[in-house]
Order: structure tokens, then C-alpha cells, then sequence
């Protein structure tokens, strides 16, 4: 604005605005609405809603309510909107000293700044402290989630930052939160300056995960009780309701984790015994499972084979000959899963299923019996064994067989004793290298009748036991045999002691400090104890190494506990307590 110099000298300048109230209105879908308005600064800043109309009067002293200005152009005034955003100018063109009245020199304008704000602020959020991954258009987040919003506003400045979460009453953001609720999830915000503009508001979903994948192993095919062969393949299977399965990890007894890659899991490398595998799994946002154990034998070993001849067999020098009598009876030992079946083949004849002692061939001459045994495992020698024989002479048999035992099950070793289990089982094992093994028997602890053998056998009497074996062949030639083994029917003792006392009894429970700690420990009279187990509160079982501590305050606890003895006795007791306040 420019006025002439007598005006100036004659005339003060001042403007009135017209004001709206900032009311805010609350809407169905929560959202507001804000009115347009003016906002002095501290510093005395006049910002103006650039929508809102502008009346200038002019007025001889501070407090009339003076003339209200006409343009010369009406069209554009009363109201009057402001051009520009940011910072505009009502001016004079000269500046009039107050005293005088007279133009100041050297010359210099008189400006009067108002700023106009017609731009809504914009804010932000920012996801924190959690892992995050994006699926199919969806974001999700791990625990420990943090939200943070911020605004900022170029000109008025920020009044107000609202938001509402999972379509709550809209609120004022005041400081970050905290979500720890699994599932869907929905923040909507949005921020208004001090002169009323509302910028758009803005929703974000998102889905939190709390929950660790599912993680199984497969084997497929030639398994069985836990005995794997080189024919087994071993893979994983792993999901995830959320966020998805990012890896799974893997491991065979103390070797370092590897990255499961979808195909089968190479075990061959292994060596004949006892392994475990480890494996678990990780989700796209952090999630871990425990570590799952499987426990197997690894059987590549294929069953050894022997023969036995029923009837008349007899030796000179290097050649045997046998009568039209003469039985064959093929003989097959596992080590470790047990014999399938049996196949043999007479003079390059096919191969047949054996079942039973067969007859040799009654022509004289050289004959070739070629055999082969398969375990439950479809383990196999590479090429089958021969037994090459010419019935023309004859041979006495007068020994009998070899007899020994085996033990199959939980024992243990110590001082030259061998310690065993009821479920321990006591097999007898045979061979007759001449005419072959026809039977066995024992005696048990002194007993002069023999039983004889045919199923492994137990013993549920805790003490020292002796047992005869004995062992005929098909000539009716005995050997004997002794076996020595001492049976642990006891499970073991299970003791608890807490490192202080209890300071009294709540909800019926003795109550400790929370600083306690539990001991766990376990006697056997006989073999003594092999490995503790305990759970909390249902949790994961774990093998006790360590005394248990770090426990929460004011939490009531019940720990299961397993002992297992050397010989797999085993027993449980459950203890239940209550940790204090403080």
C-alpha cells in the first residue's frame, strides 16, 4: 500500500482481521475437522490462513475502530486475499518521522509483514526396535515393535499431531508406542498447524509376529525305531502363519549349523553308530525356534551271513564232501536293525527267498551256493558270498557250537560288572562252523533244567544274576557258555534345595526371594545318575547343566523334573514355589 506524504502526516494505519474459532468436529470415521485461523507469534509474527478473507481500516488512534479501506479496484477488496505464501507486506512508501512529521531521510519504506500459511504440515512414522520383512503387500514386524510420528509445519508451525491405532478414539500423540499384541495392526495420523490447515490423514497397517515358525524333519523311507540306512533322505518342513519363514538351520552331533537349502540333507559321510541332528528355524522377522534334537543309529553296515549243513558233513584235506541227506541252513546277524531276509542260489540258478534249511544237490561233483542277507534297512553286501562243496567223501563232526551273548538295550559297564536294566535284553547268539547250529538253551542262577531259547530275555529281579548257555549242533554236539550280568531296578532320587530358606507361604506355596536359586540332583544307589531333565511352568524340557536362576518376581513356578539312571531307570517329581515381591 502507498500513500501520498501529507496522508502520511495526518494518518495512522491499522488493520483489523476478521477471526474464526478453531472448533474442532468430530466425524463418524473419528476424523476432525478444523476450522481456518490466525496465530500471533511470540515474536508478535502475524500468520494468516490463506483461505481466510482479510478487512484493513484504518484508524487515528489504537484503540477506533477506524474506516475500512476501498480499492480502487473494489473487485479485489473487502475481502482481501493474500497473494503469496509465506511472508507479505502492507507498506508505505516513505517513512514519516512520529515527531516531526516530516519524511525520513535518508528515504526508507515503512513495512508491516503478515505471513500467509496455506500449506498443511507433514508428518512421518517411523517403525523402531523391530525386525521387519514385506509379503504380498503387507509389512510385518517382530517383537519389540516402536512407533514413533513426527510433524513439522514450514511456516505457523505444528499444533497438533493426532493418531488413533487399530481404529481407537483419535488422541494427541505425545509419545512413541509400544506394540505387543500379535496380528493386524492399523495407525492413522495426521497434523494441523497453528492456523488451522490439516493435512491429509495417512494410515499405515501393518502386522506384528510374536510366534516362531513350525519346524519338523522328515525321513523317508528306510527308517525304522530310529535306525536310519544310506537309502534314508532327510529333509525339513518349516511354516509360518505370519511373516513367513526366512531359514532353517541344521547340524549333525557337534558340527557347526548350516543352512538348510531345500534339498535332501547329505548324511552318508557319517560313520556306523549313535548320531543326533539339530535343527531349527528362523522367521522373516526374527522369530526363532527352540532347537529340536532327533536321535538315530546310522546302520550302513549290511547283516553278516553264515552257513550251516544239517546232517552228514565231512572233511579231507582241503575238499568237503557231504551224503543225499545233507541240509544247508544260512544263518544271518545284524548288526544293529536286524535281518530282512535271506536269498541264495544254487549252480548260477536264480536267486530265491530262504526260509528254511534246504537240500544240497545229490550229484557228485563241485556245486556253488552263492547267499546274501538284507537288513530291514535294505542294507546289502555289494556281491554275495560262496560256498563251494563235493559230495564224494564223508566228514565226522565232533564239536559243538560257539555260544556267546549280546545285549541289546540300556547298560552299563564299570569294575568289570556289567549293569543292566529290566528293559534290558539278554539275546544268545550261536555257531556252529561244522554241521551247523540246531538250538539253544540256558539255565538261570543255578537252576539245573534248561529252557530253552527263543526270544531275548529279561530280567526284572534287581541283584546279581548268572546264566548258563548252552549251545547244540545238528550232530547233537553240546557247548556251554556262562553270562554274568547284575540288574538295576530302581529309578533314581531326586532332590531339590534352594541356595536360601523361604521367607513364608502364599496362595499355599512356600515363597522365596526372587533372587533364589534351585539345585537339582539325583542319587542312584546301584549305577548312579546319568542326566537330569526339567521344565518350567510346561515351557521346553532342558537338560540340567546349571544351578536355576534369573527368576522373575512374584511368579509362582512349578518345575518338573526327570532323572534317568546309567541303565535308563527312570523317575519325576514336580516342585512348586512362589517368588516374593521383592
Amino acid at each position: 500500500m502507498y500513500t501520498n506524504e501529507s496522508a502520511m502526516r495526518t494518518h495512522v494505519f491499522t488493520c483489523s482481521f476478521t477471526l474464526l474459532l478453531f472448533l474442532p468436529l468430530i466425524l463418524p470415521s473419528q476424523d476432525i475437522e478444523y476450522s481456518a485461523k490466525e496465530y500471533i507469534g511470540d515474536d508478535g509474527t502475524i500468520y494468516w490462513n490463506r483461505s481466510l478473507p482479510l478487512y484493513l481500516r484504518v484508524s487515528p488512534n489504537p484503540e477506533g475502530h477506524g474506516v475500512l479501506l476501498k480499492s480502487q479496484n473494489p473487485a479485489y477488496t473487502n475481502p482481501l486475499y493474500l497473494d503469496t505464501e509465506g511472508t507479505n507486506f502492507i507498506r508505505t512508501r516513505y517513512a514519516v518521522d512520529k515527531d516531526s512529521k516530516k519524511t525520513v531521510t535518508p528515504i526508507k519504506e515503512v513495512m508491516m509483514p503478515i505471513v500467509a500459511d496455506g500449506t498443511s504440515p507433514s508428518s512421518s512414522i517411523f517403525f523402531r526396535n523391530a525386525k521387519r520383512s514385506s509379503s504380498a503387500g503387507k509389512q510385518f514386524f517382530g517383537p519389540e515393535l516402536v512407533i514413533h510420528i513426527s510433524s513439522n509445519d514450514k511456516l505457523s508451525g505444528v499444533e497438533l499431531l493426532m493418531y488413533s491405532l487399530d481404529d481407537t478414539p483419535l488422541v494427541d500423540f505425545t509419545e512413541d508406542l509400544n506394540v505387543d499384541t500379535e496380528g493386524d495392526h492399523s495407525v492413522s495420523f495426521y497434523a494441523v498447524d497453528r492456523v488451522g490447515n490439516k493435512e491429509l490423514t495417512r494410515t499405515n497397517a501393518f502386522v506384528v509376529d510374536l510366534s516362531p515358525p513350525t519346524v519338523m524333519n522328515n525321513i523317508d523311507v528306510f527308517e525304522d525305531a530310529n535306525v536310519i540306512s544310506p537309502r534314508s533322505k532327510i529333509s525339513f518342513t518349516a511354516t509360518d502363519a505370519l511373516s513367513g519363514v526366512h531359514k532353517v538351520f541344521y547340524r549333525f552331533d557337534d558340527a557347526d549349523y548350516r543352512e538348510y537349502n531345500g534339498s535332501e540333507v547329505k548324511f552318508t559321510y557319517l560313520k556306523d553308530g549313535e548320531h543326533f541332528l539339530e535343527y531349527y528355524a528362523v522367521d522373516k522377522v526374527g522369530n526363532e525356534t527352540g532347537i529340536f534334537r532327533y536321535d538315530f543309529y546310522f546302520d550302513k553296515t549290511a547283516p553278516l551271513t553264515a552257513n550251516d549243513i544239517l546232517g552228514d558233513r565231512f572233511i579231507v584235506k582241503d575238499k568237503i564232501y557231504f551224503s543225499g541227506r545233507t541240509k544247508m541252513k544260512l544263518t544271518a546277524v545284524d548288526n544293529k536293525i536286524g535281518v530282512q531276509e535271506i536269498r541264495y542260489s544254487m549252480d548260477k540258478g536264480a536267486f530265491n527267498v530262504y526260509d528254511q534249511p534246504f537240500y544240497l544237490p545229490s550229484i557228485s561233483g563241485v556245486h556253488r551256493i552263492r547267499y546274501y542277507s538284507v537288513d530291514r534297512l535294505a542294507n546289502r553286501p555289494i556281491s554275495s558270498e560262496s560256498y563251494q562243496h563235493d559230495i564224494s567223501l564223508v566228514y565226522l563232526d565232533l564239536t559243538g557250537p560257539d555260544i556267546t551273548h549280546r545285549v541289546k538295550g540300556p547298560s552299563f559297564q564299570a569294575a568289570g560288572v556289567q549293569y543292566i536294566s529290566p528293559k534290558t535284553q539278554l539275546s544268545l547268539v550261536g555257531n556252529d562252523s561244522e554241521s551247523g547250529l540246531q538250538y539253544l538253551t540256558y539255565s538261570l542262577d543255578g537252576n539245573s533244567a534248561e529252557e530253552r531259547y527263543d526270544s531275548a530275555i529279561t530280567l526284572n529281579t534287581s541283584g546279581k544274576h548268572e546264566i548258563e548257555l548252552f549251545g547244540y549242533d545238528n550232530v547233537n554236539n553240546r557247548n556251554v557258555g556262562h553270562a554274568s550280568v547284575f540288574v538295576d531296578a530302581s529309578p533314581p532320587v531326586i532332590y531339590e534345595n534352594f541356595s536360601t530358606r523361604a521367607v513364608g507361604n502364599e496362595d499355599g506355596l512356600p515363597l522365596y526371594p526372587p533372587y533364589v536359586t534351585v539345585f537339582l540332583a539325583a542319587t542312584d544307589d546301584i549305577v548312579g545318575n546319568d542326566r537330569i531333565y526339567f521344565t518350567i511352568n510346561g515351557n521346553t524340557e532342558k537338560l540340567y547343566t546349571k544351578p536355576i536362576g534369573q527368576l522373575k518376581k512374584n511368579t509362582a513356578y512349578m518345575v518338573s523334573i526327570r532323572a534317568i539312571d546309567k541303565v535308563g531307570n527312570e523317575s519325576s517329581k514336580v516342585v512348586e514355589f512362589k517368588t516374593a515381591e521383592n
